[in-house]
This record gives structure tokens, sequence and C-alpha cells, in this order.
């Protein structure tokens, strides 16, 4: 069966909202245009938000920032999801002037299992969106839909910003210096994983050692630097595979890697399987 991507943004609108079992997103890894957010009603998935993994279960909240890579890995039958998708253009308004921290908290923590109290400040939220969403005669539609947008922006960092104090003074291990060096690592390697793929060129980036790099990665993310550098390739290049058109040759050529065979050897390490392979096995 063929499904359609829920959080596809009609030509005619800023904004999307609805329920899905997210049934597009089972076992393919999406690149999300704009910014959505889910909000897990019932049942339990695993989900992939770039190089982040979680569970989705009853109440858990995720935010995807523009350019995320979504991919769930199983889901249980009963399994729905709320969701808000923005365009690109209307997450850029609301989320201006938003300090440079806030986007890196929230693609370090882009899935949230919130309290009671911001779970009930969560169903509100989505039920003043999908009133306004239906209101389609009001003239200010657009304007109170990018204010709530960046209400629930606010919201999600002032929370993120109070429970990572809580595990700075938790964790004796973890300093703020390294969260920030981390931060802007993983902000790094979004942009440059498609052309670098060594360690070396992210810790020179951020004036480092390699072995400082590795310290922190391994800290954080709890995996070596080398590893969470290929898991962003393999997302990427997947996601060439099942959304585009493009011969291996050419997403080797795209990815910077020698050759084609060099590449099928990369993905066939990490995956067990070869490109064409996994091409064919998404169809």
């Amino acid at each position: 069966m063929i499904y359609a991507n829920p959080l596809t943004i009609p030509a005619d609108e800023q904004f999307i909202i609805g329920t899905s079992d997210l049934a597009f997103f089972n076992n393919y890894a999406c690149r999300i245009e704009g910014c959505a957010i889910l909000f897990c009603r019932e049942g339990s998935a695993d989900i992939t938000v770039g190089q982040i993994h979680g569970q989705l279960k009853r109440n858990t909240l995720v935010l995807l920032l523009p350019g995320s890579l979504l991919l769930l890995t199983s889901r249980t039958d009963n399994f729905r999801a709320s969701y808000c998708a923005f365009s690109h253009e209307l997450f850029s308004e609301a989320a201006f002037r938003l300090e440079p921290a806030f986007f890196h908290s929230l693609r370090e923590r882009p899935i949230v299992n919130p309290s009671q109290r911001i779970t009930e400040g969560a169903i509100i939220w989505f039920d003043m969106t999908t009133y306004t969403y239906n209101d389609r005669e009001n003239i200010f539609r657009h304007t109170i839909i990018k204010n709530r947008l960046q209400n629930l922006l606010l919201e999600i960092y002032d929370k993120m910003q109070r429970f990572s104090a809580y595990e700075r003074e938790e964790s004796a291990d973890t300093t703020m210096r390294q969260t920030e060096l981390f931060h802007r690592f993983a902000s790094l390697l979004h942009e440059h994983c498609s052309q670098e793929r060594e360690v070396s060129f992210y810790a020179d980036k951020l004036c480092i050692s390699t072995r400082y790099l590795s310290t922190i990665v391994h800290n954080i993310a709890h995996t070596s630097a080398k590893r969470f550098i290929d898991h962003a390739v393999i997302l990427e290049i997947k996601m060439m595979l099942q959304s585009t058109d493009l011969s291996v040759q050419e997403i080797a050529y795209r990815m910077k890697f020698p050759d084609q065979s060099y590449l099928g050897r990369f993905f066939k390490k990490h995956t067990g399987e070869s490109p064409t392979e996994y091409r064919n096995n998404k169809k």
C-alpha cells in the first residue's frame, strides 16, 4: 500500500493539522521541509529524529525543525498521533529573533515526555490550533497561528532549559562547555555531513582536538564521534535512495565518495545490504 506524507503542506496553505498513524514514515527516512509538531495520542512507536532515538508513547511530544530526518522503525497497531505542520516560511516568521541556543537545544532534544501539566497544555494547544485551522474566514488566521507556534516554541524552550539546568546539577561528567561544543558539533554535522566524514574536520571547526571531541560525544551521546558522523551520513544516503531517482553513482558524487563501489561498501558495512537492495526493499 502506498501512503501519503501527512506532513506535506498544500500549496494554498501555510500549515496543516490532523491525526495519523504516520505509516508513511515506517522504515522510511524522510526530510521535513518545514516544521512539525507530533503528539502521541495512543499506542507507541520507535522513532528516530536525525541522530536521536526514542519511543513515542501516549502524550510524548516531538518537535521537528526544518531539515530534520524522521524515521519510524516500528508501530503498534493502535498507534495514533496528532500533528501540526508549518511551512518553512511560517516557521521562520515565528522563530525570528530566537536565540541560536534554542535551535541547538531542540535538535539535541526533539523528543519530550512532558509533565501532566504540560500535557494538558499541549491538548489545549492542539484544540485551539484545530479551531483556527478550520476557521478559514478569519482574516487574522495566519497571524494567530504564527503567534501560537511562537508561544509553543518558547514554552518548550523554557522547559528544556530548566531540565538541562537540572541535569547539569546532577551530572558531574558533562560540563556546560562540553554541552555547548556538542550542540555546535551537531549543528556542523547537519550542515556538512554530505561532504565531510572525518572527525578531524569537525574538531578543526570547533578549534579543539579530535580526542577532546571524541570525549565530548562519548559523554553526551554515549557513542564514538566517528560512529555518530557515520550514522548521519547513512541517514542522508537512505533519504536520497528513498526520496529521489538519483543513481547510486550520482549519490556517491554528491556525498563526495571516491566512487560508487566505495559508497556501496560503506553502506553495506553499516546496514547489511547494498544501496540497490535497500532501495528495492523500500519500494
